[in-house]
């Protein structure tokens, strides 16, 4: 089954688009967020068309569909603010995931302090463990949108990575006549 696999063209194939994904990823953030948000936009769009014929049809039917109309314009608004505000859509995950950093790395800091007054061997690694999340939380918060093109190109790196290895494996596997 394995040998199967990995000489299949397809494996060749999935290897190298992983590698153009990555290196896309890797050297263009920015437009690889903006790609995204125009995909979303896209099915928003699409899928706001198509909820809009049917408050259409059901209207032309005499029946009311209002939740149609409702739903329609929402998602064409949601395709709209997802053109026009692709930068607010990138930065809410790292901006959500830094606030709840900062939580943390709050949370634990009166442990430290406890652990400092009493006079305890693990006040060093608790304080490391309040101050890393709260630093972090910070960063993240005052650049969601820097935070969103590292994770991006984080992203390009794994891809390319994973590309490498799999196009090594299929070369490897077909010099073994596997």
């Amino acid at each position: 089954m394995f040998g199967f696999f990995w000489t299949r063209s397809a494996s060749l194939g999935l290897a190298l688009l992983y590698m153009a994904l990555g290196l896309v990823f890797l050297f263009f953030p920015e437009m690889t967020g903006t790609v995204f948000c125009w995909a979303l936009a896209a099915g928003a769009a699409v899928f706001s068309v198509g909820r809009l014929v049917r408050w259409r049809q059901a209207e032309q039917a005499g029946r009311r569909a209002s939740g149609e109309l409702v739903i329609g314009l929402l998602f064409a608004g949601l395709a709209v603010f997802c053109v026009l505000g692709a930068r607010v859509i990138l930065s809410f995950v790292p901006l959500v995931s830094g606030l709840l950093l900062l939580v943390d790395g709050v949370g634990k800091l009166p442990l430290a302090l406890d652990a400092k007054r009493d006079g305890s061997s693990v006040f060093i690694p608790l304080l490391a463990s309040a101050l890393v999340p709260l630093v972090l939380g910070i960063i993240m918060i005052m650049d969601p949108f820097g935070v969103t093109r590292a994770v991006i190109r984080f992203l390009g790196l794994s891809l390319l990575l994973d590309g490498i290895c799999d196009l090594g494996t299929v070369l490897y596997a077909r010099s073994q006549g596997q």
